[in-house]
């Protein structure tokens, strides 16, 4: 491994041999673009790199993360499938970092740093809830041979219907919630189990449904919708919200305080079309033989037309690869999910980036291989044990999960990332400051942006879409004289195309001071 990373660092370095990389003028944009969605004061990660002492103090970190492929976090093989909010570094990028730390990681001219993304939220969602349930503080009961599996019904207290546009869960203690799965109890009658640390949630499909899940480090579940195409689930009056917790070995004793599930809502007249989630391939008929690497499969045959929103594949600890297919009655692969070096930390619903028609009579597939060896270095057991499904960490599992709703016509034309994205929103601090007026806000045609200054300074005026990427430059690095200056924006990107409607944020950076604030695009 030192020798790969020692060769990356080679060949980076060779081809930036005459420039001097800076974090002002080269690197900032790679991480605001790839690591400060979850790399910010108020993210997931275990540290924040949006600025420059920060991302200095852990260059060490980031080097062999990034030379390695292990940040940004991203295990779906791209060039069998293609996702929405995938997470991937470019070449120019890897090596561009790569090479501003093995030259000692300069900050350059700080008046050049480019204005941030601006992170301020508990939860990936900024968005006020329309429901939030909490559950109540909990001590694992995890032993050093079993994990500790426990569920928690929740009464919603909705008196009428409402249709879920989206759902987050926030952990009390992400250190120790492996993950939770969310379900709906349409009867309101399931019980809390803390007690047996084998509830893995209801399984009585007449009374309750799955909605998703919750791992660490994935996006939470946004239904996609925007003006007449909106997808989500109706969640019936009286129902209870049904959490089934995972807390791993090593555990015990730690206090979960305290999870809770956000809910959002469509508007009542929205008209919606029903999502359903299910892990349709699934195996627990297998065992693991000790020293040897071992496949296992499972297939399920579609007796309807249906549009695959996700997929979710789920193994554990000796996980090696898996991947996933429909064949259709023509014989067409349709390609869903390939994973090539299983990463058990990193789990997810995968949202497609184009929604996937799978035609009546097509038989999905799922495979898998497992490496229940020495080589795999995630054993639980050494020397390697046989293992079979289970409900342990250091059992097994084998399943595939899918969003999916009826086909209708035009659905494999549907773009998730432009149906969620006025939704998605990690960018809410706004800096307000007396210097700084946008009008109109929201505006359709245009909106103005006026500076006031007490002195000339150099300023960048940015705009970012609610993913924190980069939408246009309306300022870049130039000096502003002293009183007004005014800048329009007409809700276009850099390249001249009319953005979609939604929430888009100014950042502005003045000689050094930061202010940043949200534009409604209402066009």
């Amino acid at each position: 491994m030192k020798k790969y990373y020692s060769l990356i660092i080679f060949i980076s370095t060779t081809f930036f041999t005459h420039a001097q990389l800076t974090w002002s003028d080269d690197v900032a944009t790679i991480f605001y673009k790839n690591c400060t969605f979850c790399h910010n004061p108020a993210g997931i990660a275990p540290f924040s790199l949006v600025n420059y002492q920060e991302a200095y103090n852990y260059r060490l970190s980031v080097s062999p993360a990034v030379a390695n492929g292990v940040m940004p976090p991203w295990t779906a093989d791209t060039t069998y499938q293609r996702y929405s909010h995938e997470r991937i570094l470019t070449t120019t990028e890897k090596s561009k970092i790569l090479n501003w730390v093995a030259q000692g990681a300069p900050e350059g001219n700080a008046s050049n740093t480019p204005p941030p993304p601006v992170y301020n939220n508990e939860g990936f969602i900024t968005q006020t809830p329309d429901l939030e349930l909490s559950l109540p503080a909990y001590t694992s009961k995890a032993t050093a041979v079993n994990d500790d599996y426990v569920c928690f019904s929740i009464p919603t207290g909705l008196l009428v219907d409402k249709k879920i546009k989206a759902f987050e869960v926030i952990p009390g203690n992400s250190s120790i919630v492996h993950h939770a799965l969310v379900y709906v109890d349409k009867s309101g009658t399931y019980p809390t189990d803390t007690t047996s640390s084998l509830c893995a949630g209801p399984t009585d499909a007449n009374t309750t449904d799955l909605l998703g899940g919750y791992v660490p480090g994935a996006l939470p579940t946004v239904f996609p919708g925007q003006g007449n195409i909106n997808f989500g689930y109706t969640l019936q009056a009286g129902a209870n919200i049904v959490l089934a917790m995972h807390y791993p070995e090593g555990s015990a004793g730690m206090k979960d305080s305290v999870t809770k599930v956000r809910l959002f809502f469509y508007d009542d007249a929205t008209t919606i079309r029903e999502v359903k989630t299910a892990p349709v391939l699934s195996n627990w008929n297998f065992t693991i033989p000790a020293n040897t690497i071992s496949p296992v499969s499972d297939t399920y045959n579609l007796p309807l037309n249906v549009s695959l929103l996700s997929v979710f594949p789920h193994m554990h600890l000796l996980g090696n690869s898996i991947e996933s297919y429909a064949v259709s009655p023509t014989n067409d692969t349709i390609p869903l999910v390939r994973i090539n070096h299983w990463d058990f930390d990193w789990q997810e619903f995968l949202f497609f980036k184009y929604m996937k028609k799978i035609p009546a009579n097509s038989t999905l597939y799922g495979k898998a291989t497992y490496d229940n060896t020495t080589n795999n270095h995630h054993n639980p057991n050494n020397p390697p044990q046989d293992v079979s499904a289970g409900l342990n960490t250091t059992d097994e599992m084998f399943l595939i999960y899918f969003h999916f709703t009826f086909y209708q016509p035009g659905d494999e034309n549907l773009n998730i990332d432009s149906l969620t994205y006025e939704f998605y929103s990690v960018q809410i601090d706004e800096h307000q400051n007396s210097s700084i007026k946008v009008y109109p806000n929201p505006f359709v045609d245009y909106t103005t942006i006026e500076i006031m200054s007490n002195k000339k300074s150099t300023t960048s005026v940015y705009i970012y879409n609610i993913n924190g990427e980069l939408v246009t430059k309306l300022l870049d690095k130039k000096p502003i004289e002293v009183g007004q200056t005014t800048l329009k924006w007409n809700g276009k990107d850099s390249k001249g195309t009319k953005v979609s409607p939604g929430i888009y944020f100014y950042s502005i950076l003045k000689d050094g001071e930061h202010y940043s604030g949200k534009i409604i695009n209402a066009n």
